[in-house]
């Protein structure tokens, strides 16, 4: 019985031993830290991925190309099969849209035109720093972070995102595929290249 006892014992403390993160809380925190500081100093960056998007209406997906250059942006949305494309190029004051079937607008909000225009309501705003893996501006309600001190998912501005994997570039570790959900609108983005310069 004794043995029996002792080999329990033992198998709960392997087992403990195997689920116990690598990094203690303090050393992740500060790797997460160092992170997202060093992700937000990159002020020029470009993506190429593909989304998929739900809502109670309808849904589809999209090939995604952004790119950031010292503040300005643009980014284009490519339905498949020439269904139409959108164009989103601005900056923090002024946003243009521009869409493959002739429609042109200008406005203060990146969100508004996304959604006047092509049904979407999307945090343009907060997906800039989102997609790459890092807080945006503001309140956080829930944050977890995985082994290596990066994000594994987030609430914010009454956003879930799911930062399901990651891959390495130039040096750092960037979200390739995430999940982003809210009400019931549902986003799956997968990132095939992330090129970064200075």
């Amino acid at each position: 019985m004794r043995g029996l006892l002792g080999a329990c014992l033992v198998g709960l403390i392997l087992a403990g031993c195997a689920i116990q993160p690598s990094a203690p809380g303090p050393a992740r925190l500060a790797a997460f830290t160092s992170h997202q500081l060093r992700i937000a100093n990159l002020t020029n960056w470009t993506f190429t991925g593909r989304a998929a998007i739900r809502t109670p209406r309808d849904g589809g997906s999209v090939a995604v190309y952004w790119r950031e250059l010292n503040g300005h942006y643009r980014i284009d949305f490519i339905a498949p099969f020439g269904a139409g494309s959108a164009r989103l190029t601005g900056d923090a004051q002024r946003v243009r849209l521009q869409t493959s079937r002739g429609a042109s607008a200008v406005a203060r909000s990146a969100r508004d035109l996304l959604n006047r225009y092509l049904g979407y309501d999307l945090p343009v705003a907060a997906l800039r720093y989102w997609l790459r893996g890092i807080l945006a501006p503001g309140t956080v309600e829930m944050r977890e972070l995985d082994r290596q001190g990066r994000l594994a998912s987030l609430v914010q501005q009454g956003w879930r995102i799911e930062f399901r994997d990651y891959g390495h570039f130039s040096g750092v570790d960037l979200p390739i595929a995430l999940h982003l959900s809210r009400d019931q609108v549902e986003v799956n983005l997968v990132i095939r290249d992330w090129e970064l310069s200075a």
